[in-house]
């Protein structure tokens, strides 16, 4: 989901998307390690705020509301401290903790809207020009390791991702407002360690 920060501004909803991706854990000691990787990240948000565009097709400037779907591509570099239990039978519990850094590869937009003066109009569009290149987060997450022998886990897990930078650019044409939003998700992994 996303969060603005520019008045006017609102969230219309959170949006499902998907992480695929590798992880590696580098063990200091026993039960302490550090754990990064890369993920492609295929996240997604809606907004909703007013504002004015020049359509296409003689309509010009016009002013109203206007909802927008994100679809974000990134690929993301996590570096976290990863804190894990001693193994009780075939199961251990772990906490995570650590920084999000994700490059924006693409972002594309379908945006609704619906004129002042009457009538609607529905576009998409690729949108990495209004987007910053770069999200940065902290992310929290817990979970369980199922051992399916000396060196195979199974991983179930739930973590947060809260980013802490602006994530869009530009300003709104119709109140010359900066546009202001965080993308944030909580997400439920699943892995096999090896």
């Amino acid at each position: 989901w996303m969060t603005p920060g520019t008045k006017g501004y609102s969230s219309d909803g959170a949006r499902l998307g998907a992480t695929i991706g590798f992880v590696s854990d580098y063990y200091f000691a026993e039960n302490y390690a550090f754990s990064t990787g890369f993920n492609f990240q295929f996240l997604n948000g809606k907004l909703r705020y007013s504002d004015s565009l020049n359509l296409e097709g003689g309509l010009g400037w016009q002013s109203g509301e206007v909802f927008r779907s994100y679809n974000f591509l990134y690929l993301e570099i996590p570096l976290m401290v990863k804190m894990k239990t001693k193994q009780f039978g075939k199961i251990s519990w772990f906490g995570q903790i650590g920084l999000g850094t994700a490059f924006r590869i693409k972002t594309t937009v379908k945006e609704h809207f619906e004129m002042s003066k009457g009538g609607d109009v529905d576009q998409q569009f690729d949108y990495n020009d209004g987007t910053t290149l770069i999200r940065e987060s902290i992310i929290v997450g817990i979970g369980g390791e199922y051992a399916i022998d000396e060196s195979s886990r199974i991983l179930v897990g739930v973590s947060y991702s809260n980013a802490f930078n602006n994530i869009l650019t530009g300003d709104n044409t119709l109140t010359g407002l900066k546009q202001k939003s965080v993308l944030n998700y909580v997400e439920l992994n699943l892995g096999f360690l090896f």
